[in-house]
């Protein structure tokens, strides 16, 4: 069992730990605020004191408290539950302490559901107990901003490790074809580049076709809906799509090719005209490729770009592919040990 020098011995380093540790406190009352302020100040916190909701919010946003006392009473009865609410939206790590001048079953579950850690009842024989909570609780927050903090690193460091990984992984599978005689490169063989235009006017099509490039053959469908069913009857690895078809809103056609054929590349385009553009639709942004878009030209200089971008999307499909056939229960793993990572930082103190 620890002697006497022992529990002194923590009880020092627990104070050590405390010094400067900063504390709220919300009460309309100021005799309230000032004998708080006094108590806590003797264990070496720095105490701060608000009479009303919206100065201790101020107060929350500038800076950061690791405990939290808040009247419920203040500025009306019960009313102090929504700025519990309210910090804990604000500073989700902070220690709430709710304090009552009554005994109350609701009062108590509406404290907690708002995010408070404890209510206490406002009584001078809960002053030592408040105290001990704020000291406790204070030393709880200290020591979750350390795990948080090392939780942090320990995820940064978890995510560079996957990308280090499944970059040599990508240059031991290009070693192994250069071993074996082939070009990493020109690995992928997609043959003739598939691409869908659908378009109600002639000039793009036909500029695109006239052109004749060597590795690409085009379909033009004249209409929305003749474009939806060519996608969902073939494979195209294009789909062009105008921003202005007729039968169809073009923003649907351009979400049900994506939906259909997930590996398709979707470029939507206005013009060619002296506003046209030509963007990329990309899973969660657009990114314009070619503005303006004045000549159909410009389209066809830019065809090598989109096989060879085509291509690149390929090998880093075929790089991920190997990486998960190979490292399956690695990821699996990983996987598991991130969401745990995610939760823990999410969740905060309890």
């Amino acid at each position: 069992m620890p002697n006497a020098a022992d529990s002194m011995s923590r009880m020092t380093s627990i104070a050590r730990e405390l010094v400067g540790i900063e504390v709220l406190v919300v009460d309309q009352d100021e005799k309230v605020q000032k004998g708080i302020a006094q108590l806590l100040s003797q264990s070496g916190l720095h105490v701060t004191t608000a009479g009303d909701p919206e100065t201790a919010l101020g107060h929350v946003d500038r800076q950061f408290y690791s405990v939290i006392l808040v009247d419920l009473d203040t500025p009306a009865p019960s009313a102090g539950v929504e700025t519990v609410a309210e910090i804990k939206r604000r500073s989700p790590t902070s220690m709430v302490i709710a304090m009552t001048p009554r005994r109350s079953y609701d009062d108590a579950v509406a404290a907690v559901r708002a995010g408070a850690i404890d209510l206490i009842v406002k009584s001078p024989d809960s002053v030592q107990y408040l105290q001990d909570r704020v000291r406790e609780a204070a030393g709880r927050s200290v020591g979750k901003r350390e795990v948080d903090s090392v939780l942090s690193d320990v995820r940064a460091v978890h995510e560079d490790f996957l990308q280090r990984f499944m970059e040599a992984e990508k240059r031991n599978l290009d070693l192994q074809d250069r071993v074996a005689g082939k070009d990493p490169a020109r690995e992928i063989d997609i043959g003739e580049l598939q691409v869908l235009i659908v378009d109600e006017v002639d000039e793009l099509a036909d500029a695109l076709m006239s052109a004749r490039p060597k590795g690409f053959a085009f379909v033009h469908a004249t209409s929305g809906g003749e474009g939806l069913d060519r996608a969902s009857t073939g494979k195209y690895h294009y789909a062009m799509v105008a921003e202005d078809v007729g039968d169809l809103p073009s923003s649907m056609v351009v979400r049900s090719i994506k939906t259909q054929n997930p590996e398709t590349v979707v470029l939507q385009f206005r013009g060619p005209a002296d506003n046209g553009k030509v963007e990329l639709i990309e899973t969660h942004t657009t990114r314009v490729i070619i503005q303006p878009f004045t000549d159909a030209r410009q389209l066809v200089e830019r065809l090598d770009d989109l096989a060879e971008a085509f291509r690149a999307k390929s090998r880093e499909r075929r790089y991920i592919q190997a990486f998960r056939e190979r490292h399956y229960d690695f990821l699996r793993r990983y996987v598991e040990i991130k969401t745990k990572i995610e939760r823990a930082l999410a969740e905060g103190p309890t």
